[in-house]
């Protein structure tokens, strides 16, 4: 099902995916030469920085075969066709002599163009020739193009805007050396037909490269067959799939990371879904700009309207891939299929789940990753997995991972601060989990124990708050945890502290009588609590501290205290 939804995505992308033989692939240099061969000027430096450790690259449909993907075991012997790194082009990385690359890569380009005429054939032909690998630790950038980010180089004919690689006549060389190529015949398990088989898969830039589909250890294989016989597949499909993915790995628009997770997302026809599942799931902070939109569609949908520009799209399947890596091949951490309109019911239930009171500050409908550094003290602690977890469960409707209510319980526990996000994850979880109904903003008429006890704590902090004004350390610095899961070994003692609290403040009778209010209800003070409880503890203290500020906000606009 997966690689079948890959070549129907490819069949509709038109000019947008590279034709068979041909791949789009990161340039970072380019070199300019004459007709004689000679390099004009100094290497152009294609990319642009966005950070430290990361660049964007000058993206172009280059020649491109399989074989390279895997060439680590026989890299020497196993060049690009036109553009390479600089081991091939030059017959050096960094003081080291590739001597072999080198010479490969001039068979290699004087296999595919035999007699070719073509001025830029000649070009590259002349440079190749004459070139000295020596001289390239001279050449201006030869570090940034030796390094790990320095991508592949492509050449240039001088007078020209394109590379010699994208001449049309290049271009019908390499064309027609690929449809040369012989393949065994067999029966592909796509359909089931007799066509040519790739016996190798496709790789994908996961860190080293890695493939959907490998058998890399005999242990993998079965019947005596290697490698990709294993899973016979034509060459037409095992391109166009690949095709396809490489498109959407390379999207900004239909691909996002979470922790160690890649998801891409696509529907079986062009539909505005495509631009917003990324924003809806991750949004971006810098891009505030492109989020209204996404905002606008999303309070449509928890209103439980599809805005009308997706009106008609609400049938048409949508496809959900996550991928990681493992090992020498891709992990499939879901796959998930479903229609537009299924997948607006998800998020529309997500969001409700999640919705709870906060200030105008806040973000309305925060994405995965607002929601797991929730869970841990440092982003690097965030569990690879949950990020996973959490993601399916929001596009399938599952329940969510035990795991994140217990990170925000653990964190809550850890530094005694329920903000937002944290109450909304409790809330989210409860709701789906565990089918109770837990409010947005305060209950007063709600009578379980757990609420009850967090909206006392919250009205002993602002009794002490009253009184002694900013202090160091509140009752929640010092009991919050206790309180939540031990409550009969904390609150007496706080009951006692507060009338003390009472007595000093100027308003100490408002405090006494909140007071009384929620201890009428409560007959007596667990030993325990479950872990339920405190995340509704937490909540209720989240909302009950909240309705006091705004209490206090209120008087003081009217010119009360």
């Amino acid at each position: 099902m997966i690689f079948q939804a890959l070549i129907s995505l490819y069949d509709r992308l038109d000019d947008e995916a590279p034709p068979y033989g041909f791949s789009v692939e990161d340039i970072g240099f380019v070199v300019t030469i004459g007709r004689q061969g000679n390099i004009v000027g100094e290497p152009e430096d294609l990319r642009v920085k966005r950070n430290a450790n990361s660049y964007d690259f000058w993206p172009s449909v280059v020649p491109y075969s399989n074989k390279v993907n895997v060439r680590a075991n026989a890299a020497a012997k196993t060049p690009n066709f036109m553009v390479d790194k600089a081991d091939y082009l030059f017959g050096m990385s960094g003081n080291s002599k590739k001597e072999v690359h080198h010479n490969s890569f001039k068979e290699f380009i004087d296999e595919v163009c035999g007699d070719s005429r073509d001025e830029g054939v000649l070009a590259v032909r002349s440079f190749l020739g004459r070139w000295t690998p020596q001289d390239s630790t001279e050449l201006p950038y030869w570090k940034e193009m030796c390094g790990i980010h320095g991508k592949w180089i492509a050449f240039r004919l001088q007078g020209d805007r394109e590379f010699v690689h994208e001449r049309a006549a290049v271009r019908k060389l390499w064309s027609d050396f690929v449809k040369k190529e012989g393949f065994p015949r067999g029966v592909s398990f796509l359909d089931g037909e007799t066509h040519d088989l790739q016996l190798q898969y496709a790789q994908f830039k996961f860190g080293s490269g890695a493939s959907l589909v490998s058998f890399n250890e005999k242990a993998y294989e079965s019947y005596g067959k290697e490698k990709g016989e294993n899973a016979p597949i034509s060459v037409e499909a095992e391109f166009k799939s690949s095709a396809a993915l490489k498109h959407l790995l390379r999207s900004r628009r239909q691909r996002i990371r979470i922790g160690d997770a890649t998801t891409v997302f696509w529907a079986e026809r062009a539909s505005p879904v495509e631009t917003f599942l990324g924003q809806i799931l991750n949004p971006s902070i810098e891009d505030q700009a492109a989020m209204v939109p996404v905002r606008r569609f999303l309070e449509a949908v928890r209103q439980g309207v599809i805005p009308n520009d997706i009106e008609d799209d609400r049938d048409i399947r949508f496809y959900i891939l996550g991928l990681s890596l493992n090992k020498a091949r891709l992990a499939l951490r879901f796959w998930h299929v479903c229609s537009v309109g299924e997948l607006m019911d998800r998020f529309r239930d997500h969001f409700n789940n999640l919705e709870m009171e906060r200030d105008d500050q806040e973000i309305p409908f925060p994405g995965v990753w607002h929601l797991l550094k929730e869970t841990a003290r440092e982003t690097k602690d965030i569990s690879p997995v949950l990020a996973g977890a959490l993601t399916r469960s929001i596009l399938t409707g599952a329940r969510y991972p035990q795991n994140l209510f217990q990170g925000v319980i653990g964190r809550v526990r850890a530094d005694q601060r329920i903000n937002y996000l944290r109450a909304a994850i409790l809330k989210a979880v409860l709701q789906r989990n565990y089918n109770k109904e837990v409010p947005m903003s305060l209950d007063t008429e709600r009578r379980e124990i757990a609420y009850l006890l967090g909206r006392l704590f919250a009205v002993l902090e602002k009794a002490q708050l009253d009184a002694l004004g900013k202090v160091n350390a509140t009752i929640k610095d010092r009991f919050f945890s206790a309180a939540s899961a031990t409550p009969a070994s904390v609150f007496p003692r706080l009951l006692r502290l507060s009338q003390h609290h009472i007595e000093k403040a100027e308003y100490g009778y408002v405090s006494d009588q909140r007071i009384s209010e929620i201890m009428e209800h409560v007959d007596s003070f667990p030993a325990h609590m479950n872990l339920q409880d405190q995340g509704l503890f937490a909540i209720a203290y989240y909302q009950q501290k909240n309705a006091l500020w705004r209490k206090k906000e209120t008087r003081n606009e009217e010119g009360g205290e």
